[in-house]
């Protein structure tokens, strides 16, 4: 897929699940923010209300090149009964068609899921084929998230998915690939970026320490360890065009937004655009 590089602002860093997760945050703040365009965070209460969602939404004149998919198709997916795992890809399904309302390019999936993590992976591999099926029917590229695992590392899990699906593609997370000391590594794994498999990065920071006091916490760039100048070298260096998604949330215990700390960090990232 033929693309340059996009800045990206996730929708999450504005939304917060349960309590804060309504479209309506997508219209007053994205207007308001200089990106290229969203990565549009799904919550569990959107299922309903997909055709308003999607009318509202493309009613901003924003763009929306990538869309995250809502976290509990993952969960499902690993689920013993297969019943449960049916589910999880009608969810998907669900998933790729705000996507394609809305006109993402790239739809990123969580293929396990806390609280399970990879307990149960190959229940989750399982139906994989049929997830890229379902996206590839709709025109849309599915990228499976470097996120964390408690039996193997991100890369180790996507590199199983690879194994059981050819066409599988991928999307980075800075910070989950730090935790994993694993952020270096990405550039030494050929499979990586064999046949233009990545084209989604999430940014966000890490300082080896995602939860304090029990409560996860979330670094932006340049609050926490990351070189993200050496990072972005590389993946220059890689070839790599896609989307760079700032995913740091800006939103208080109260709710509000920090405006300017999200505008620092678009900006923060902008200066390694290439």
């Amino acid at each position: 897929m033929s693309r340059s590089i996009q800045l990206l602002c996730s929708t999450g860093v504005f939304s917060r699940y349960p309590d804060l997760t309504g479209y309506k945050a997508i219209v007053k703040y994205g207007p308001l923010l200089d990106a290229d365009g969203f990565e549009v965070m799904f919550y569990p209460s959107w299922y309903s209300r997909i055709e308003e969602i999607a009318d509202e939404l493309r009613r901003t004149g924003l763009r929306f090149p990538a869309m995250h998919t809502e976290k509990n198709i993952g969960t499902a997916l690993g689920q013993p009964d297969p019943v449960e795992r049916e589910h999880g890809v009608r969810l998907l399904a669900e998933n790729c068609r705000l996507a394609s309302l809305l006109g993402c390019r790239i739809l990123v999936l969580h293929l396990w899921n806390w609280p399970e993590l990879d307990d149960n992976l190959d229940n989750n591999l399982s139906l994989l084929d049929r997830c890229y099926d379902i996206a590839l029917s709709n025109g849309i590229e599915l990228a499976l998230e470097s996120i964390p695992g408690r039996h193997f590392d991100p890369l180790t899990n996507l590199h199983r998915a690879l194994e059981r699906d050819a066409r599988c593609h991928f999307g980075l997370d800075t910070e989950f690939l730090a935790n994993y000391d694993q952020l270096e590594q990405v550039f030494e794994t050929p499979w990586l970026w064999q046949d233009d498999r990545t084209h989604h990065v999430h940014i966000k920071d890490s300082n080896g320490q995602p939860f304090v006091d029990g409560k996860r916490r979330y670094l932006h760039p340049g609050e926490g360890d990351i070189d993200f100048a050496g990072f972005f070298s590389r993946l220059k260096q890689r070839g790599f065009t896609g989307n760079l998604s700032l995913e740091s949330p800006a939103i208080t215990i109260d709710g509000e937004v920090h405006l300017d700390q999200l505008h620092d960090s678009l900006n923060f990232i902008r200066r390694y655009l290439w």
